[in-house]
């Protein structure tokens, strides 16, 4: 199993079924209308820059996981307390004494393993990178995928050999939503997965596949997915240039990148959603700041010197692929 910053990957294994079904081929057209949906970071001729699934919800994860920090350690301490303080001033002996302090030292580690768990997802937003890029070379044909400082941390797979597909992960326990986004597979040569990693942003729903809505909530996924490859095979000239997702920390960018949604939706003029986003309001801003926050005490990536020098700016060939 693998953590890519989004989800557990199992790694050494064949293509599963529902894998080789959600395929998106790199030599066939996924959408008849190709659009970025603000997951570029930026275009030129030579390479393009996406975002991974998590960027965009960045700070959500923050602000779950400090309500659970919060939880935890006032459980631990409250078990603490229970052992310096034995009930009964000494009334209480024997086995049942024995039970009782049995009892607050395992709801002691169990308080414990849960502020673990807290602070490990605080480490995946704080402290880390600004952002995990993902970016497609179209004069070398090959894609990077960030994961941390020098070579070892950039995953590297020719274009032609990626293996895309749309992944939905198991509906959420509390929302009751599926969430699906692109994922790439890196193939060895006996076509076990040997590397991951997401790409572009990602769409949660209520509704399955199965239903009208669901399938034109997920059709957004192709359409990302067509911009890229027509990126690849025709240049950025064949397509409209994208509404680039901010890089510079600040918190007015944050707020874009959390707000971002807000105005197509209000643009839309539906009563109904125009209140929701006005009752989420709050919750939208104080995750923006968590964002802004997280982002601050992170460094921004760099690729490794191979990397930059085969994204220079040099002369494309338009030979490799008109």
């Amino acid at each position: 199993m693998a953590w890519d910053g989004t989800a557990w990957v199992k790694l050494k294994r064949p293509l599963t079924e529902e894998e080789n079904a959600r395929q998106l081929k790199v030599d066939v057209a996924a959408s008849e209308q190709p659009k970025d949906d603000f997951s570029v970071f930026s275009m030129n001729e030579v390479f393009l820059e996406s975002t991974n699934s998590a960027f965009q919800q960045r700070g959500l994860l923050t602000y779950g996981c400090l309500g659970i920090v919060v939880v935890a350690a006032f459980f631990a301490w409250t078990m603490l307390w229970c052992l310096n303080n034995p009930p009964g001033n000494g009334s209480i002996h024997g086995a049942t004494l024995a039970i009782m302090y049995g009892g607050a030292v395992f709801f002691l580690l169990f308080a414990l393993a849960v502020l673990f768990v807290g602070f490990w997802g605080l480490s995946q937003e704080n402290f880390t990178w600004t952002r995990v890029p993902v970016r497609f070379n179209r004069q070398t044909r090959m894609v990077y995928a960030f994961r941390g400082a020098g070579s070892r941390g950039v995953i590297s797979v020719p274009w032609e050999k990626a293996f895309f597909f749309i992944e939905r992960r198991p509906r959420d326990p509390i929302s009751r939503a599926y969430v699906f986004n692109i994922r790439c597979h890196v193939l060895n040569d006996t076509g076990l997965v040997i590397q991951s990693f997401s790409v572009g942003s990602r769409v949660a729903t209520i509704d399955d596949e199965k239903t009208e809505n669901g399938r034109s909530i997920v059709n957004g996924l192709n359409c990302q997915f067509e911009y890229l490859r027509q990126y690849m095979e025709q240049g950025p000239r064949a397509l409209t240039y994208p509404d680039l997702v901010p890089t510079k920390v600040s918190l007015a960018n944050s707020l874009r990148i959390w707000r971002h949604d807000d105005h197509a939706i209000l643009a839309e003029r539906n009563l109904f959603t125009t209140l929701l986003v006005v009752v989420l309001s709050p919750f939208i801003y104080f995750t923006a700041v968590l964002h802004y926050i997280g982002q601050r005490t992170s460094r921004q990536p760099a690729w490794p010197p191979e990397v930059e020098r085969e994204c220079e700016r040099a002369p494309l060939d338009e030979s490799v692929r008109a």
